[in-house]
């Protein structure tokens, strides 16, 4: 069942490193944000313009809400969707529109109103000329067992998606983190889904039991990933790595310490205000206790190693929750994902062979990467053809992030 282990096997054997393996194969990494119109501009303040198009892959809008017939309500979205597409396409970054969210039930609908729904879904996304839907049921009925009927709901709603969409355009799920609801999801969803979207984070929390620690914390998620265990059902093994993204919260949690006291919640935003600006603290630490309070939160270090065991392990990159939470001006989260987790530049026009010329200062792409013509004209000449290798110049990995609309 953990589809993880033949791609890991397949390099052991090859004697090949993922390292050296994507010294051959260009590597683009996608780095998602989902985008909450609900802190737009409200609390959030981050503005469609102030979108760090130079490091975000894809922005994902969240919510369009189903209605009980398959209906949508998409008012809050509709207020910024196509600023979002115009800017972030503008900039070579995808956005997707992500259906459902935490409490929104649409799974026990008919299936009169399901096929609506997937209609209008595509409606929606051709309408707004995005680049794909993502899809977060986190409303089981159940939880810590199967819940075959609900997650068969799931599968058929994706597999109808994938079936209706063209194409180009991108179907993925969340999934959420452990056994207490991972274990509900259909662990045939990567066969339908293009993305995984993997929310390794809310591992602790204010139910009882819970342990007094960063929800999101390196331990967790790497024991999850190496090495299994029946608890952690939902994890990315259950999933081919190669389709699935690993989810880093912008959020913290705090716990009262000996005290009675709610679990409170503070965004990176609200960590650096409070207590790295505010109070000197290293940003690095994660850790602070202040006012009878246990203070955890993800930090620089913690995101570049999560991001370097994406690079290194073959998963296509990460999302994150969400962008309004990420500090202003310096101690950025997306800045420490970006120097490990680089965008890749938009590729070129595709080399042709004859009869297209190609003359000195011309830049094509070839293989995944752009390449600068050094000497012209060329005709029927590739990059890296034996012989001619002087005739180009390597500029790096190209992707195009935006769907072909």
């Amino acid at each position: 069942m953990f589809k993880k282990t033949c791609l890991t096997l397949a390099v052991a054997i090859s004697g090949l490193s993922m390292q050296s393996a994507w010294a051959q194969d260009a590597y683009c990494p996608r780095v998602e944000g989902f985008y909450s119109t609900w802190d737009h501009p409200a609390g959030g303040q981050l503005d469609v313009q102030d979108l760090a198009t130079d490091k975000l892959t894809h922005i994902i809008v969240a919510f369009a809400y189903p209605n009980a017939d398959g209906t949508l309500n998409t008012l809050e979205a509709d207020r910024y969707i196509d600023d979002i597409v115009a800017h972030a396409h503008a900039n070579n970054t995808g956005v997707m529109i992500s259906v459902g969210g935490a409490g929104v039930d649409f799974l026990s609908m008919d299936e009169q109103a399901r096929t609506n729904l997937v209609k209008n879904l595509v409606a929606y996304a051709e309408l707004h000329k995005l680049d794909g839907i993502d899809v977060d049921w986190e409303d089981w009925s159940t939880y810590n067992q199967p819940n075959p009927v609900e997650s068969g709901y799931l599968l058929d709603l994706v597999k109808d998606l994938r079936a209706a969409l063209p194409a180009h355009l991108e179907v993925s799920v969340d999934v959420q983190a452990g056994g207490w609801s991972g274990i509900n999801f259909h662990p045939d969803l990567d066969e339908h889904a293009d993305y995984i979207r993997f929310m390794a984070y809310d591992y602790t929390g204010g139910w009882g039991g819970s342990p007094k620690n960063h929800h999101a914390a390196w331990s967790y998620i790497h024991d999850g990933l190496v090495n299994p265990a029946q608890w952690s059902q939902s994890m990315i093994t259950k999933y081919d790595v190669r389709k699935t993204s690993l989810g880093i919260p912008f959020y913290n949690k705090s716990f009262p310490d000996g005290v009675s006291g709610p679990v409170m919640t503070y965004t990176a935003r609200d960590i650096v205000e409070t207590f790295v600006d505010g109070l000197g603290v290293d940003y690095n630490a994660g850790f602070y206790e202040l006012d009878n309070y246990l203070h955890f939160w993800e930090t620089p270090e913690l995101v570049r190693t999560k991001s370097q065991f994406v690079a290194d392990n073959g998963y296509p990159g990460i999302f994150i929750w969400e962008l309004h939470q990420d500090a202003r001006g310096e101690n950025k989260l997306l800045d420490a994902i970006g120097e490990v987790l680089p965008k890749c530049q938009p590729c070129a026009e595709s080399w042709q062979a004859y009869p297209s010329v190609y003359h000195t200062g011309d830049v094509v792409s070839f293989a995944g990467k752009n390449w600068h013509v050094n000497g012209g004209p060329l005709h029927g000449v590739a990059p890296m053809t034996e012989g001619h290798a002087h005739r180009y110049s390597e500029l790096g990995a190209c992707q195009n992030y935006v769907a072909a609309q």
